[in-house]
């Protein structure tokens, strides 16, 4: 949401502020806003009602509903600047794969690149004189690692990647890897005991998720699920084979869909936008038989339990001090559990024989490892949740984990994402 107020020590109180621009979608929200030097109209970063961040829209600052997309009208968008006289937009958008630096003529300019190569621009200061802009210009760089009995070791070495996903026997790691011939993320997949790599899906990128890998392979290691955006922005889902002996297909669908996952049986978990909301869903692997799993709105689909039985999700909670809190919803009816009353990850072992979490909220960057007891697929949880730190230091069997794990075997075996940054300001000349 975008507030006008008066200045500072006009109206401290803030009493005569009122709202210029609320995007629609209950958890949509604008991140950073950028008033026009004539003071006629706001450029704003938003995210989306999904998590992901949408191009940047105009609105004017005297208020309404109407809004205009600026910037490639298919990708995110992160940073904005005027040009002094209003008549410029800059824009720091996603389009292509990386982050770049973009201007548009104001109003009725069609979106120029100004920059490109193999480093990336966020964040755009306008120098005084419209003449030049600074912007951070660098490489972000993620690789897949694996701790195992041996130790750590690096199992990714081209591009980025991450995403990790152990294969339901442990024997194999798929992972979303940028190879350089693309900038889409595509699925890999390597054999841990021969080190051998194959490309599952060339030529299908997968739809990058703000909370969820947005794919899934089947329990026999045979089909692939995936988020993939069509021409105008709308996920659907699309299901391939592992072994190349047939192209991948869109499951029809009118909807928009992401976050699947396999049940043991073959059926696929989804999250489905139906009237500005996400739902739960569940269907055959051609489309057939949906029916909706959970009857009240999610946020993010987080993860579906070994057995079937289980998903997670992230909620809205009803609890003002704590707006937002992860459940256990039983798959085929029933009650729910809370697990957390904060936005904490859930997820299990391959093996189903432990329930891994972390808290980011509380500053601890451990990842927690609780076994479960026989019988049970759901960690004993407190009626204060299983969000806090102390909890989990004492919970009976609980190992920490001093990394942010994608993806587990066992407290001894699991897969993580390292990242690093390499960035300078730099100042752009404009022409």
């Amino acid at each position: 949401m975008i507030t006008a107020a008066c200045p500072l020590g006009k109206d401290e109180g803030r009493g005569q502020s009122r709202d210029v621009y609320i995007p629609p979608g209950e958890r949509s929200m604008v991140h950073h806003s950028y008033l026009s030097p004539d003071g006629h109209w706001v450029l704003a970063v938003v995210m989306g009602d999904d998590g992901n961040l949408l191009p940047c829209r105009i609105v004017a600052f005297g208020g309404g509903t109407q809004e205009r997309v600026v910037g490639p009208p298919d990708a995110s968008c992160t940073a904005g600047a005027w040009s002094p006289d209003s008549k410029w937009i800059y824009l720091s958008s996603d389009k292509g794969g990386k982050f770049h630096i973009w201007r548009q003529r104001f109003p009725d300019g069609q979106p120029e690149q100004v920059t490109s190569g193999p480093t990336e621009e966020e964040g755009i200061a306008m120098a005084a004189d419209g003449k030049s802009l600074l912007t951070s210009v660098g490489i972000v760089d993620s690789t897949i690692w694996i701790h195992d009995s041996k130790g750590d070791h690096q199992l990714s070495s081209e591009r980025n990647a991450g995403g990790g996903l152990f294969s339901s026997d442990g024997q194999k790691l798929y992972y979303l890897m940028q190879s350089g011939q693309t900038p889409d993320w595509e699925l890999w997949v390597t054999e841990l005991a021969s080190g051998k790599r194959d490309r599952i899906l060339p030529g299908y990128g997968v739809q990058p998720g703000f909370a969820t890998i947005n794919y899934s392979v089947s329990t026999d290691g045979r089909q692939v699920a995936f988020a993939r955006k069509n021409g105008v922005g709308i996920s659907h889902l699309w299901l391939g084979t592992t072994d190349h002996r047939s192209s991948p297909h869109e499951i029809p669908s009118a909807a928009n869909e992401d976050s699947p996952y396999f049940l043991p049986d073959g059926d696929l978990i989804f999250r489905e936008r139906e009237g500005g909301l996400n739902f739960v869903y569940r269907m055959k692997p051609d489309g057939t038989a949906r029916s909706k799993v959970v009857g009240s709105p999610i946020f993010e689909l987080r993860s579906v339990s070994p057995d079937g039985r289980w998903v997670v999700a992230h909620v809205k909670s009803p609890d003002e001090e704590h707006p937002y809190s992860v459940v256990a919803y039983p798959i085929d009816g029933g009650e729910p559990v809370q697990l957390c009353y904060s936005l904490c990850t859930g997820n299990w072992s391959t093996s189903g024989l432990f329930f891994y979490l972390q808290v980011p909220p509380t500053g601890d960057l451990n990842t927690y490892m609780l076994p479960l007891r026989p019988g049970r697929t759901l960690p004993t949880s407190p009626p204060g949740g299983l969000g806090r730190v102390e909890f989990l230091k004492k919970y009976a069997g609980a190992l920490a984990i001093p990394q942010s794990v994608d993806s587990a075997v066992s407290p001894s075996h699991y897969s993580y994402t390292k990242g690093s940054t390499r960035r300078n300001i730099y100042r752009i000349p404009l022409s």
